[in-house]
C-alpha cells in the first residue's frame, strides 16, 4: 500500500498510558510528524518534560466526557496544533459494571468520533480495539481473521460489552468520507507497566486454570503493539486489522514461564477462588471476563496486517 507524503499532526488520547507514552516519544523522533497533542488526566508526567513543547504539547483533559472533549477540540491549542490524525487510546480500563464506566468507554468514543469528523481536518482515526471482541465458542476454528463473529452475548461481562460497542461504533464510521478509521484488534498485551488481564493474571498468587482445560494463548509484545500503529499511521490504509504477537503456547506454558505456581481448579470453583483471590489481595484478576479463554483457544489471523500494513510480530515475551 502507498505511504502518504503529508506531515502529520497527530492527537494523542490516553497518552500516559504504557502504550501512550512509547508511540508518543516514536512519533517525536519522527521527521515525518509535526505536532504531537497528547491528551490524558492529571498533571503532565515527568518523562514528557525534556520534549521541545513546540512539537510536543500536553493538555490534562478527560477526553471521554462530553464538556472537556468540546473545550479541547474550540481551544487555541487544538486549532494552532492543525490536527489532522487521531489515535485513540484512552478507555477506562478496571472491570465494572457502573453505568458510568460504560458511558465513558462507549458514548466517549462516538463522542470523540463525530467531533473528529465535524472538524473537516481529521483524515485518520486510529482505535486500539482488542481480540476480546470476538465470540468465543468451543468448535471456533483456531485462528479468527476479522470477519470472524463478535460477542454480541447480552449476559457478556460488561467489561467486553464496552469493548464490543466501542469497536461497533467505530465501525459505523467506516463509511466517513473526510476520515480513514482504523482498528487494530490485539491479542493479549503483555509487559511492564501494562494494565490488562493477562498480566495481573501471571501475576496471580498462585496462577489458577480451569481443570481439564490447557487453551493456546498469544502474547503481543509492547514492541509490535508500538509498531503495529506506527504503520497503520503512516500507511494510506482503512478497516480492520487483528494484530498478534510472536509466542504462542499452552495457558500453562506462560504460567511456567512466569516463574508461578500453577493450579488447576475445577471450573464451578474458579469464580469463588479467584473471587477469594482478590479479597486476599492475591490478584487483581477477573475470571468473570476469562471463562471461554480458559477453556477455548483463540487465536488471531494476521494475514491482512501482513499483506496491507507490512506488520512482522519481532517481540519476544521475557518474564
Amino acid at each position: 500500500m502507498p505511504r502518504t507524503s503529508e506531515q502529520k499532526n497527530v492527537l494523542i488520547s490516553g497518552v500516559t498510558s504504557s502504550i501512550g507514552r512509547n508511540l508518543a516519544l516514536l512519533l517525536y523522533k519522527d521527521k515525518r510528524v509535526g505536532k504531537i497533542l497528547g491528551v490524558a488526566k492529571g498533571e503532565k508526567p515527568y518523562y514528557f518534560n525534556d520534549l521541545d513543547p513546540k512539537k510536543f504539547i500536553y493538555r490534562n483533559c478527560n477526553i471521554l466526557k462530553y464538556r472537556e472533549l468540546k473545550d479541547l477540540f474550540l481551544s487555541k491549542t487544538f486549532k494552532k496544533a492543525d490536527i489532522n490524525a487521531v489515535v485513540h487510546l484512552a478507555f477506562v480500563n478496571r472491570v465494572s459494571s457502573s453505568m458510568e464506566v460504560h458511558d465513558l468507554n462507549v458514548k466517549g468514543t462516538k463522542e470523540l468520533l463525530e467531533m473528529c469528523e465535524a472538524t473537516g481536518q481529521i483524515k485518520k482515526f486510529i482505535f486500539k480495539s482488542s481480540d476480546v471482541v470476538y465470540k468465543i465458542r468451543p468448535h471456533n476454528p483456531i485462528y479468527l481473521d476479522e470477519n470472524a463473529e463478535l460477542n454480541f452475548d447480552p449476559h457478556v461481562d460488561p467489561w467486553i460489552k464496552d469493548r464490543v460497542d466501542a469497536d461497533m461504533i467505530c465501525r459505523s464510521f467506516m463509511d466517513s468520507k473526510t476520515m480513514n478509521i482504523i482498528i487494530l484488534r490485539m491479542s493479549n498485551i503483555i509487559g511492564r507497566n501494562v494494565v490488562g488481564q493477562l498480566n495481573s493474571y501471571y501475576d496471580s498468587k498462585p496462577v489458577i486454570k480451569t481443570l481439564g482445560f490447557n487453551p493456546m494463548i498469544n502474547l503481543l509484545h509492547m514492541r509490535d503493539v508500538i509498531q503495529a500503529i506506527m504503520l497503520a499511521f503512516f500507511r494510506n490504509v482503512k478497516g480492520i486489522y487483528n494484530i498478534a504477537g510472536a509466542d504462542t503456547a499452552p495457558l500453562s506454558v506462560f504460567a511456567e514461564l512466569s516463574g508461578r505456581t500453577i493450579v488447576s481448579v475445577p471450573e464451578p470453583l474458579m469464580g469463588p477462588v479467584n473471587w477469594l483471590q482478590r479479597k486476599l489481595g492475591l490478584t487483581t484478576y477477573y475470571y468473570s471476563v476469562d471463562k471461554d479463554r480458559q477453556k477455548y483457544s483463540a487465536l488471531l489471523d494476521f494475514s491482512k496486517a501482513e499483506k496491507d500494513l507490512g506488520f512482522k510480530p519481532e517481540g519476544r515475551i521475557e518474564f
